[in-house]
């Protein structure tokens, strides 16, 4: 395959060579970090100061620190929360519940909105420390008023070619032609939202002064919405994305046919930051109390997730968690990173990591149900997913593998053996061909294998690495009920997003790996640059991270199917995938019934931009994963 065009296996569409022989499990991760160490919403660590006149104000925080809403082109009135929790996808309203359905009756998707919710932090012997959620019940809170910027840059932005802009000079400029750059963005201005049950407030031009409205060639927006935002009962903020709407300028319909970069083109998915002031009563006088420098938000408004119960083999926690083992300073005084604290594995990773060594972690010992089942379970279930993975999956949820015995020593450093060693590290003894998945920079034949193909994160190696030699702890308790916490909201949010590879990813690119932007683990700085060479030097603003993404997304999406023995994203973007639960061979998740409307049996950038809406959602059913929802007809 060449570097500008993304193309499947030649035998994509009815796909699958064994009968069905696994069964998965259970759905349900781990966590990651700080299992059972976390602060729940109710009953939360410390206590809450009372505030009185000459009271310092309090320290306000926005959790998640990245939310995460996905494009629906439902009714918007239809959306339905993302993950809260940990080791769950999308839930209902209370922790534990479900979606009942990711479509409405007609067939179309709902959007996934992002919740946002304040948290007060106070200093509990001497140690920064949540203790409690700030709502419109909170006494002495008298307002909660929040701002989101969302816009969409992508057509005024670099093209994508791999690592261009990161580590040599950037790709040429999308519409190059055109000296307005600013008419190429997708601008409609900040929006603000207090009070309960509001809204919606949307995200659509209105003739104001400073926005930026791309034109059709009769006048018209070519992209109408953005999305919008709602408060739930308690105040809390919730942010919908747009519809997948992708839209022209030109009098007919251009060309697309780039997977990544197409003139003409816009789409409406979009990010931009979130921030909020609480007006309390202290004493019969009124206080604005913005965010803590550390506690602003950004949300990500991508595709959807069509396979809401699988995560990827490395999710967006994964890396950002790497990023603070490796390359960020943990803040001081936190009590999330002390002893007991939702973070404390954190800290410990941070303070044994050593770049290169073999091992990297000397002393530390990995939890095995909280930090190496997770990546088990989720190459297992790729399976459902995938038709490049075969049975020889099932060894990896064998019991064996939670044994630090000698017995099981040659299972574990078996596993360990297949995995691609990351760039930097020391590789095991075998072949190291997996996560059987394109990397950052696939088609530059020079550059080394642990960019061409996905490795898991250094940290994510070094942890295995430990338990294949046997210095881990065996799983001893169940998992943890599930409760909404501050850091639980900023993993649930990431850990279902792609993680790597960046070619250009799914819900954000490579720049989201930079630490120079960010303030703290997980939390980007609001004040950073951008660092992508050849832009502008000024802080990066809405549309900063959707700008990189292929336009219009359609495009990337259609033609993130297998090439030949490697895979893309299809955790988020499923391969091939069980029709039903007595079926006995995995079929294309992006199949016709026949044929699309030019003929052919494959789908292409145009098919996807009509139909794609029309594929199912892969969804637990019993401990199998299956197609459900798929669109009586396709086209």
């Amino acid at each position: 395959m060449s570097g500008d065009a993304k193309r499947p296996p030649a035998d994509a569409g009815v796909h699958g060579d064994e009968p069905i022989n696994i069964r998965a499990p259970f759905t349900r991760r781990s966590f990651l970090v700080g299992a059972g160490a976390a602060v729940a919403v109710a009953g939360l660590s410390g206590r809450a100061r009372a505030a009185g006149p000459g009271a310092p104000d309090p320290i306000y925080r926005i959790h998640p620190a990245i939310g995460v809403a996905r494009l629906g082109n439902a009714d918007p009135s239809s959306f339905f929360i993302g993950p809260e929790v940990p080791g769950f996808g999308p839930l209902g309203d209370a922790p534990g519940t479900t979606v009942p359905a990711y479509k409405t009756p007609d067939g179309r998707v709902k959007p996934q909105g992002a919740r946002f919710r304040i948290f007060e932090y106070a200093s509990v012997n001497g140690q920064l420390t949540p203790v409690r959620e700030v709502t419109l019940g909170t006494p002495g809170v008298v307002s909660i008023q929040w701002s989101v910027h969302l816009a969409n840059k992508k057509a005024s932005f670099f093209g994508f070619e791999g690592g261009q802009g990161e580590d040599r000079p950037p790709a040429a400029r999308r519409n190059a032609g055109v000296a307005d750059r600013r008419s190429l963005e997708i601008d409609f201005g900040g929006r603000t939202i207090a009070g309960a049950s509001q809204g919606p407030v949307q995200f659509v031009p209105t003739g104001a002064a400073g926005e930026s409205v791309p034109q059709t060639a009769n006048g018209g927006p070519v992209i109408d919405y953005l999305g919008q935002l709602r408060t739930d009962a308690a105040g809390r903020l919730i942010v919908l994305g747009g519809q997948g709407k992708s839209g022209y300028s030109t009098p007919t319909q251009p060309a697309m046919p780039h997977w990544a970069n197409n003139d003409g083109w816009f789409d409406d998915a979009s990010d931009g930051p979130v921030t909020a002031t609480v007006t309390i009563d202290v004493g019969g006088e009124l206080r604005e109390i913005s965010m803590d420098p550390a506690g602003e938000g950004w949300v990500l408004c991508g595709p959807p997730d069509f396979a809401p119960g699988v995560p990827g083999s490395v999710t967006a926690y994964d890396l950002l968690l790497d990023m603070a083992v490796r390359h960020l300073d943990l803040p001081a005084d936190n009590a999330l990173y002390a002893p007991g604290g939702a973070l404390a594995r954190l800290a410990a990773l941070k303070a044994d990591f050593q770049e290169g060594g073999e091992p990297e972690l000397p002393t530390y010992r990995p939890d095995f149900a909280a930090e190496i089942e997770p990546m088990l379970v989720a190459a297992y279930n790729l399976w459902w997913i995938d038709g490049l993975v075969n049975s020889k999956h099932n060894s990896l949820i064998s019991p064996k593998l939670a044994d630090p015995g000698p017995s099981a020593a040659s299972a574990r450093e078996r596993v360990f053996s297949y995995m691609r060693a990351p760039l930097g590290a020391v590789g095991g003894q075998g072949s190291g061909t997996m996560p059987k998945i394109l990397g950052d920079d696939p088609y530059i034949g020079q550059m080394p294998e642990a960019v061409k193909r996905l490795t898991l994160t250094p940290t994510q190696y070094a942890l295995l690495r430990r338990w294949a030699a046997g210095a881990f702890d065996a799983p001893v308790d169940a998992p943890a009920d599930p409760v909404i916490t501050p850091h639980g909201l900023d993993r649930a949010a990431l850990e279902n997003c792609v993680g790597g590879a960046f070619f250009p990813g799914i819900e954000f690119g490579w720049q989201m790996r930079n630490p120079a932007l960010f303030a703290e683990p997980f939390r980007l700085d609001h004040g950073a640059f951008s660092a992508y060479l050849g832009d502008d030097e000024a802080p990066i603003g809405p549309g900063h991270f959707s700008r990189q993404m292929a336009l219009p997304w359609q495009a990337d999406f259609n033609d993130c199917r297998n090439e030949g023995n490697y895979a893309w994203w299809p955790a988020q973007r499923p391969t091939h995938v069980l029709p039903s639960a007595d079926a006995s061979r995995r079929l294309d998740w992006a199949r016709p019934d026949r044929r699309f409307e030019g003929g052919n049996r494959e789908s292409t950038h145009e098919d996807m931009l009509l139909h794609w809406y029309k594929f199912g959602f892969v969804l637990e059913e019993g401990d199998m994963f299956i197609e459900k929802e798929r669109a009586a007809s396709i086209p």
